[in-house]
Parts: C-alpha cells; sequence; structure tokens
C-alpha cells in the first residue's frame, strides 16, 4: 500500500467514526433528550396514585380447609354403620383426593351460581353442612350442623351444593365398605380470604 491510500483509509475511518460519535450524541444514550428526562435517584421519591375500588370478590363462596369448630360438631344422632365420614382432616389418600375433587366442583358451580342477593346486600357468613352421597355420587341428604348460621346461608349452601351434583362415583377405596359417604364442610359466604 503506497502512502496516499493509506492517509486515504485513515481520513475515512476518521469520518466514519465521527458520523457514528453524532450519532450516538444527537439520538443514543448521551443525546440531548436523555438529558430532559428525570433520572430516578434516592432523593427523589416514588408517587403513586392510589384509587379506590370495590373490593374483588372473584371467589364469593368457598369450602374453608379444616373441620368445625368444636362448638358446631355437635350431631344429634351417631354416624350409622354403612357411612363413611370425611371432612378436612381425612388423611388417607384416594379419600383426601376425592374430597379436593369434590370441593373444586362444589366451588367452581358455586361460584357460577353464587345467588346475586347475597352480594347486593353483602351478606357474609359461615355455615358448617353435612352433605350425604351414595356410590354413585347423587345427594341423598344435606344437613346443617350446630347453631348453622343465617338461614339464608343455609338456603344458599343447599342450593349451590344440588346445583354442583351429582358429583363423580366414589371409588370403593374411599367407602371402604359403606354405601354412603358424609362430606363435613364449612362453607364460607363473601368472606375474604385469610
Amino acid at each position: 500500500m503506497d502512502d496516499a491510500t493509506l492517509a486515504r483509509d485513515r481520513l475515512l475511518m476518521a469520518i466514519l467514526l465521527s458520523v457514528v460519535v453524532h450519532i450516538l450524541v444527537l439520538f443514543g444514550p448521551l443525546g440531548p433528550g436523555s438529558l430532559s428526562k428525570p433520572r430516578m435517584s434516592a432523593e427523589m421519591p416514588l408517587t403513586l396514585e392510589l384509587q379506590r375500588s370495590t373490593p374483588q370478590r372473584s371467589q364469593p363462596m368457598r369450602l374453608v380447609t379444616g373441620t368445625a369448630p368444636d362448638a358446631w360438631q355437635t350431631i344429634d344422632e351417631p354416624p350409622r354403620e354403612h357411612q363413611r365420614h370425611i371432612d378436612g382432616t381425612t388423611r388417607d389418600e384416594p379419600a383426601a383426593r376425592y374430597l379436593r375433587e369434590w370441593i373444586l366442583q362444589a366451588e367452581a358451580v358455586g361460584n357460577q351460581a353464587y345467588p346475586p342477593a347475597l352480594i347486593e346486600a353483602d351478606i357474609r357468613g359461615r355455615v358448617v353442612m353435612a352433605v350425604t352421597l351414595n356410590a354413585d355420587g347423587e345427594i341423598l341428604a344435606t344437613r346443617m350442623l350446630g347453631d348453622g348460621g343465617q338461614p339464608i346461608l343455609q338456603q344458599a349452601a343447599r342450593r349451590l351444593v344440588e346445583a354442583a351434583a351429582p358429583f363423580p362415583a366414589i371409588p370403593p377405596a374411599v367407602l371402604q365398605g359403606r354405601d354412603e359417604l358424609v362430606i363435613t364442610r364449612t362453607w364460607s359466604f363473601g368472606e375474604t380470604t385469610p
């Protein structure tokens, strides 16, 4: 390469480098727009606008986990030999699995068919209900336990569980040689999740 070619190449590289630097200064992170934008710093507080909203009731009806409180466990008749009783404390896997599926079905239908009158009147509370199923998953009986709560909530719980029926057939491993399954759950209406 001769000196003239080398000088020309250096001049072109310098021009190209100058163009790139100017573009970065004008339009890039060092450009004039970056100086007008405030940057977050430790001294600049973050300001949020908060608006009140109505509480979301995405799931107004829930079947609460666990057993009913002791005061509500008073059953005026002893369990029958042909019935198996389960609740949220059931430990054997087939019964616990069936109970989870039963709860999912009851809550899904219950929240779709939730009585608008309860929401409009802002009626909240709990009822403890025992639901007796036959081996085919059909409801044989419902019974409120303890003081039972508000009559309107008792009626809503009965209607919602009946709307969710029939439930899946009960596996023999869950029934354990019995003819009926009694599921006891606390039905929570309109209460927020703890």
